[in-house]
């Protein structure tokens, strides 16, 4: 950047910051009110207590138990897919077996015709899982083979959690939806919603396993599961931290920062539409000015002036105070 650029530059930043002068109470106002936002904060911190809650030690219970919506169970399906493969009938009519209910056993060709039978027919809702055996069957009467690929397919809405999220099993999520400062739903033994144990997702899983194991070597299979009671059991979780003022103001918070810098959006389209009405950029142009200098100054001039708030923001965040 030459001279003769520099000085042009210099010039319209100060055109800027004249023109702005007027604009500085304005600017005092956001400080004064974030720093009131400051006081309320340190004031509901000496009212709010950081609680320390735990070490959380939690319950085990059976792998095979059932929901607690089968109270009629011969009202309800048990869905195996492909339905033309003798193994694949037998090894259901297995699960039903090491389920110990007399639910109904049903088999379709195909997801497809299961898929068609979900979308179309009110008798679906009473699917409690569908297994489908996802192998390279040629034969209806091919062996299971011993590395056995399956998917169990339960319905999006959960039906023993009447609370749910409505987000059905959230397969597709990584992370909660909701970070915490402690553990998921921290007064169910069971981890909560989704509810793999309320849904009957491992006690099926846990039959379908049973069966295929017992197909393969039904003396010793038999002999294993007659010794040994599976149960599950989350993870303790250990003495952690709760502070309620951080909790309740992450809500709000994060709008009252967006509040606080959507007035710099309207003064800067009002800037820029003023020099349009009083023609103030032609005549800048045509004295020799280049339109990027013109927009440049803008957003130093908007720059410099919201740097204030920034770094009383940072300040706010940053310094450690004890009440």
């Amino acid at each position: 950047m030459d001279v003769l650029t520099f000085n042009q530059f210099a010039v319209l930043l100060w055109k800027n910051f004249t023109l702005k002068r007027r604009n500085f109470i304005s600017l005092i106002l956001k400080v004064i009110a974030i720093l009131v936002i400051a006081l309320v904060f340190l004031l509901f911190r000496s009212l709010t207590p950081i609680d320390f809650i735990g070490p959380l030690n939690f319950t085990s219970q059976p792998i095979s138990t059932l929901p607690s919506f089968l109270k009629y169970p011969s009202e309800w399906e048990l869905i195996y897919i492909p339905s033309n493969i003798d193994v694949v009938k037998e090894i259901t009519e297995n699960v039903k077996r090491n389920l110990n209910i007399s639910i109904k056993v049903r088999g379709f060709s195909s997801e497809t015709e299961f898929e068609n039978y979900i979308h179309y027919d009110p008798e679906s809702q009473k699917v409690l899982a569908a297994i489908v055996f996802d192998c390279d069957f040629r034969n209806s009467s091919d062996p299971l083979p011993l590395q056995v690929k399956y998917h169990l397919r339960f319905m999006k809405v959960l039906k023993a959690i009447l609370l749910s999220d409505g987000l059905g099993w959230q397969t597709a999520s990584l992370f909660p939806n909701g970070l915490s400062d402690g553990p998921r739903n921290p007064y169910q033994p069971d981890g909560g919603n989704p509810g793999y144990i309320k849904e009957g997702f491992l006690a099926v899983q846990h039959a379908l396993d049973k069966a295929i194991m017992l197909y393969h070597e039904s003396s010793a299979g038999k002999k294993l599961f007659d010794s040994i009671s599976i149960f599950v059991q989350r993870f303790p979780y250990p003495l952690h931290s709760h502070d309620s003022l951080l909790w309740i103001s992450s809500r709000f918070l994060p709008l009252v920062f967006i509040l606080t810098f959507a007035p710099t959006v309207l003064s800067i389209v009002r800037a820029i539409v003023w020099e349009k009405e009083q023609r103030l950029k032609e005549y800048q142009l045509i004295i020799g000015l280049k339109n990027w200098m013109i927009w440049a100054t803008h957003f130093f001039t908007f720059f410099l002036l919201d740097i204030i708030i920034i770094v009383v923001i940072c300040m706010l965040f940053c310094t450690k105070a004890s009440v």
